[in-house]
């Protein structure tokens, strides 16, 4: 009787093949969840949480991240660059963001164009890493590095108009509660 050696590189190999061997189901079970998400969280918005604000934009910078695998160094230059436009062409977008409140808890609803544009440049960067395993697809990675760069940049303009509405909010109770009194 043999036994059956397990060592990290056969377990890596039968990863790899168990994902290859299913990555149609994969990949649309990804899109489905992924997509899903996006949709719901930009219909009805998303409950305002300082944690959030951190949690969001690394979570897009990892996800980012995963994307510029086989790209040259001078390809990951172009990358930065283009984030670094994107966090400054934000502040331009500051606008985009909307507070409500909903049960008494503020939510907000970041841009839709902005997520969704984000949404289809890792998709089709994904769809082009399992599908046909171009590693050096700089044009997808640049493009998905500025939306990541905006998505960044909302997160700091999101702070910021929480505090306008926080403080607008509080201004207007204040002079409802005034003219209550008088």
């Amino acid at each position: 009787m043999s036994a059956i050696v397990l060592n990290a590189s056969s377990i890596q190999t039968m990863a790899y093949s168990f994902l290859f061997a299913y990555k149609n189901e994969f990949f649309i079970a990804f899109v489905s969840i992924f997509v899903g998400r996006k949709l719901v969280r930009a219909a009805y918005g998303g409950k305002y949480t300082s944690k959030g604000l951190i949690v969001s934009p690394l979570a897009y910078l990892a996800f980012t991240g995963t994307t510029l695998v086989g790209i040259h160094l001078e390809g990951l230059l172009i990358c930065s660059v283009g984030f670094a436009f994107g966090l400054g062409l934000s502040s331009v977008l500051k606008n985009q963001v909307h507070f409500f409140e909903k049960n008494g808890s503020l939510y907000y609803r970041r841009s839709l164009y902005i997520v969704l544009a984000w949404t289809v440049a890792y998709i089709s960067r994904m769809y082009l890493l399992l599908y046909y395993d171009v590693t050096a697809g700089l044009v997808l990675s640049v493009i998905l590095s500025y939306f990541t760069g905006l998505i960044t940049g909302e997160a700091f303009q999101i702070a910021v108009q929480k505090r306008i509405f926080d403080y607008r909010h509080g201004l207007l109770a204040s002079q409802r509660a005034q003219n209550l009194e008088e």
